[in-house]
């Protein structure tokens, strides 16, 4: 969901940390196809602790766990081959940012 401050679009969406086994495996594809299987749009990028941010266009908190609960489980059978551990959710309002988008 955009909102307009000032003349400047910001997103209102979610902000995702994704730790465990998630770089060099494909994590970023596979938030990708998730997100797309569940309509969502947004970006992941690598981030230099070992951690994977996601950015969700969405303030929907259902859809948001959904979202958390398909990385966790892999109904949609897509290829990756790390393993998450933790997610860490927060609020995020900010431009959409990132090096991998969908």
């Amino acid at each position: 969901m955009l909102i307009t401050i000032n003349d400047k679009e910001l997103l209102m969406a979610k902000r995702l940390i994704l730790h465990g086994v998630v770089q060099g495996v494909f994590c970023r594809y596979y938030c990708s196809e998730t997100a797309k299987r569940l309509g969502l749009h947004g970006a992941a990028t690598n981030l230099y602790d070992g951690t994977v941010e996601v950015l969700l266009d969405t303030d929907d908190a259902a859809l948001v766990d959904s979202f958390i609960h398909a990385l966790k489980t892999n109904p949609y059978d897509i290829r990756f081959y790390g393993s998450i551990s933790r997610v860490d959710s927060s609020d995020y309002q900010g431009t959409m940012r990132g090096d991998y988008r969908f």
